[in-house]
């Protein structure tokens, strides 16, 4: 039988720093966000840097050490809310950090062998697409993978997992004002048994199709964003149906200066 496990992100992926409890009095000012953040410095002098602006700093660096990011994560901190506001950079003791891994974008329609894998789902009530800025889209894939309690081949297991954004400048819907976006999923190993599923958010820098849109269209930006991708009940590439998830985008950033 299959087994969900829709968090956000696979047990394996989650990094615990120095997990201290959420169940405080109700006079302790203590508060424990959770944001999706840029990443910048290395291992050992990591800063992380929110969408409204302000930069958080580890108290506990020596924690992050061994981790090993990419360009964003999803990390909760800790701090006090009676001495710092929640939109100033401020010192922060970190909770947890989750790293997030890269897909790819092609300005092109999706050819026949850009996919070999389908997708359980992209957007639940738990995990929704999501933006950084207006140039970078975060799209929680839900995929069926091959369990293992050896953390070395899980992880091997995952990596095996890439995802791609393709873009036909030529697509119908944009009369709409809608920017069609078809993902497709493709794994190294297709004979690989995979009964379980998980979520984890990707990463897209739409930096180009946005250019490509914008030179076709002669709109500086669309409505919407339609994804299109792959679905299946199992991990098999035999019966796939193509499924769409819409959501907004001009309505979020046409207004906003600090996202230009």
């Amino acid at each position: 039988m299959k087994k969900q496990k829709l968090a956000v992100i696979f047990a394996a992926l989650l990094t615990m720093v120095g997990f201290s409890s959420c169940l405080n009095g109700e006079n302790d000012p203590t508060v424990y966000p959770q944001e999706l953040m840029k990443v910048n410095g290395i291992a050992g002098y990591y800063t992380f840097t929110s969408a409204y602006g302000y930069t958080i700093t580890p108290l506990n660096m020596s924690a992050l050490s061994d981790l090993s990011l990419g360009s964003y994560a999803i990390v909760q901190y800790s701090y006090d809310s009676s001495l710092l506001e929640w939109n100033e950079s401020k010192d922060v003791t970190i909770q947890n950090v989750v790293g997030i891994k890269e897909g790819g974008t092609v300005s092109q329609a999706p050819g026949d062998n850009a996919g070999n894998a389908p997708l359980y789902a992209i957007s639940s009530s738990m995990a929704q697409p999501m933006y950084f800025d207006k140039y970078n889209l975060f799209i929680p894939v839900t995929y069926y993978y091959k369990s293992s309690s050896d953390k070395d081949d899980l992880q091997a297991e995952l990596n095996s997992h890439s995802f791609v954004l393709y873009y036909n400048p030529n697509e119908t819907e944009a009369i709409d004002g809608k920017l069609l976006l078809r993902l497709r999923h493709k794994v190294t190993d297709t004979e690989a048994k995979r009964e379980d599923y998980g979520t984890e958010y990707r990463h897209f820098d739409i930096t180009n199709i946005l250019s490509a849109y914008s030179s076709v269209h002669g709109a500086s930006m669309p409505e919407k964003i339609v994804i299109e991708f792959e679905k299946s009940q199992s991990s098999s590439y035999d019966k796939v149906a193509s499924e769409k998830v819409e959501i907004d985008y001009k309505s979020l950033f046409e207004e906003t200066s600090t996202n230009k």
